[in-house]
């Protein structure tokens, strides 16, 4: 969402003159000027998913910005690369306990001695306080009786010693082993993620049930950044680690459960700045701690930020989401405009063009521009709501959390992440939809009001069906170039130039679908009554078919008989056509 144009507003204080995308500060709260409304917050569940995302596109953004041409939108192998690995916080903390430090500070920990003076029953008093004997003479309650040699007391001020476990240094590992698990918790999801990414890569080089054209599109897009034999080895290497991870998790959960951390109250916190005790220095095992906290500290660095740094952050992720979207487009309109933004189609000029954060795909012919497509990327950590979307309107969102390998979309939410290998497949599916959908609709629609010279020239064509009555023609396949040259110009000398041009559109449209769109080989359309065809590709073997009467007319693309998105990605596919 966008500010109204010359609008002078302050977002939440700490933004003056606000300008630009209205994204959040990481807080809930939303104010511009004397109007406040919410944001609504991630889930925290998906944290680190959203992080691995986010360095993923700026990544990406990079690379594009620096490279400026169709790079590939899988996720960078510099991601898998130094996520994949262990971090130094990691390394040493394996190292910590596969000695044993911390457990050793679990079972015999340092503690201080806390004293204090009580009046209890002289049964439980073992060590007597400092004023012990004034107090009994002064409180002759405490007596029990009183003889001519003294006083036999009843109760007494004794001293109690109570083992202190709340120092410092004990604080200071039960907090680090609260932070070191959620830092663990996020890795393990982290690289849970690269995981599914670097299984479904595998899946491609090796699965028998994809089509091998789908199985190609993929490898060759991910070979812009892994190789198979790399991608194998970054897969060992990630299992491995994520192995080691696990290990650490359930240690650190051991610790949590046991020991010392069940005796120092949870409520207790430590800054982040480390106090560099003597124990902290010169003890065998609690110098770890000091090591481990200092390590730790640096993996957050740079996180703590101010509102203002991190709204400018998240307005960046959304320009560089959108950008990401438009290289995602280019490249599903590869077949169409071979890489550029403007180009000829069916003899219509279609455009690629960037609307602020927003994506138009508009087609240019004789009755004016229009737009067929608009791609609208959000990038938010939410769940798909529901809403109403114009037919041509798509938001494209991660996705986060959803599994939708068998479909392309989600109505009309596209999933768009790099950790997709489906990603391209999705936006190609849409782009041949859209862009099939202006042929098939077009396909046996009848031209109207045709004049009797140029009726007389169609006695004979197989390609035209003529109503000398109604005097509509229908064409049915393409028009050899003499008889097309010979109708146009009796339209034109008979003042009907409108007619002549939509006969040249639609014969240039039976070009471009008698063309095979997986295998892009030259076939035949054999039309079926009342108003489709089939159409069998000789080297594909891709079938095309269109029934149904005018208005409820059933499209299908179909290999070996089917059509899955799953294994055959934008080869395969039906549509309704209503046109």
């Amino acid at each position: 969402m966008s500010t109204k144009p010359g609008a002078i507003q302050t977002l939440n204080g700490h933004t003056p003159n606000f300008s630009g995308i209205l994204v959040g500060d990481e807080g809930q709260r939303c104010q511009l000027n004397d109007q406040v409304r919410s944001f609504i917050l991630p889930n925290q569940v998906d944290a680190a998913s959203n992080d691995l995302l986010f360095k993923a596109i700026t990544t990406i953004d990079a690379d594009l910005q620096q490279a400026g041409s169709l790079i590939s939108p899988l996720m960078p192998a510099a991601i898998v690369d130094d996520q994949g690995h262990l971090q130094p916080f990691e390394e040493r903390l394996l190292e910590v306990l596969r000695e044993g430090h911390l457990h050793r500070i679990s079972q015999r920990p340092r503690l201080d001695m806390h004293y204090e003076d009580e009046v209890t029953d002289i049964a439980r008093a073992r060590r007597l306080s400092k004023g012990a004997l004034v107090h009994l003479a002064s409180h002759s309650e405490c007596w029990q009786r009183q003889t001519l040699s003294g006083v036999i007391p009843r109760k007494v001020m004794a001293r109690f010693s109570k083992d202190d476990y709340g120092i410092y240094e004990n604080r200071l590992y039960a907090r680090l082993l609260d932070e070191a698990d959620r830092y663990v918790r996020a890795r393990l999801s982290t690289l849970g993620s690269l995981k599914a990414t670097l299984e479904q890569a595998m899946e491609f080089y090796k699965s028998a049930d994809i089509d091998h054209r789908l199985a190609r599109a993929v490898c060759d897009i991910w070979g812009m950044t892994f190789d198979q034999s790399s991608t194998g080895k970054a897969f060992k290497v990630l299992n491995e680690n994520l192995h080691k991870l696990e290990i650490l998790h359930k240690t650190i959960c051991g610790l949590r459960q046991s020991g010392l951390y069940t005796l120092v109250d949870r409520n207790a916190r430590v800054a982040s700045a480390l106090h560099r005790t003597n124990i902290l220095s010169h003890d065998p095992h609690y110098r770890h701690v000091a090591t481990l906290w200092g390590l730790l500290g640096k993996t957050h660095a740079g996180a703590t930020v101010d509102a203002e740094e991190r709204f400018k952050r998240n307005q960046n992720l959304a320009q560089a989401y959108s950008r990401y979207a438009g290289l995602v487009l280019r490249r599903a309109l590869h077949p169409y405009l071979g890489g550029r933004d403007q180009g000829i189609w069916a003899g219509k000029t279609l455009q690629l063009r960037q609307k602020r954060l927003e994506w138009e795909l508009l087609i240019t012919r004789a009755s004016g521009e229009e737009v067929l497509l608009t791609v609208v990327p959000w990038l938010t950590t939410d769940h798909a709501p529901e809403m109403e979307v114009p037919s041509n309107r798509y938001i494209a969102w991660p996705a986060i959390g959803h599994d939708l390998q068998g479909d392309a979309f989600l109505g009309q939410w596209v999933p768009l992440s790099p950790s997709d290998m489906y990603c391209e497949e999705r936006f190609g599916l849409l782009v041949d939809q859209t862009l099939q959908r202006i042929l098939l609709e077009s396909y046996g629609r009848l031209l109207e009001k045709i004049p009797t010279v140029a009726i007389s020239l169609t006695k004979g064509a197989s390609a035209l069906q003529v109503d000398l009555q109604t005097k509509t023609m229908q064409v049915r396949d393409m028009l050899g170039d003499g008889l097309l040259s010979d109708l146009h110009v009796a339209l034109k000398s008979a003042n009907a130039v409108r007619l002549g041009s939509e006969l040249l559109e639609r014969n240039q449209e039976l070009a471009y679908l008698q063309c095979c769109p997986v295998c892009k080989k030259q076939g035949r359309l054999i039309f079926q009554s009342p108003v489709g065809f089939r159409a069998e590709c000789d080297s594909c073997g891709t079938v095309r078919y269109l029934r149904g009467p005018k208005g409820q007319r059933q499209y299908e693309q179909l290999l070996g008989g089917k059509y899955d998105f799953r294994t055959q990605g934008r080869r395969g596919w039906a549509l309704s056509i209503t046109g």
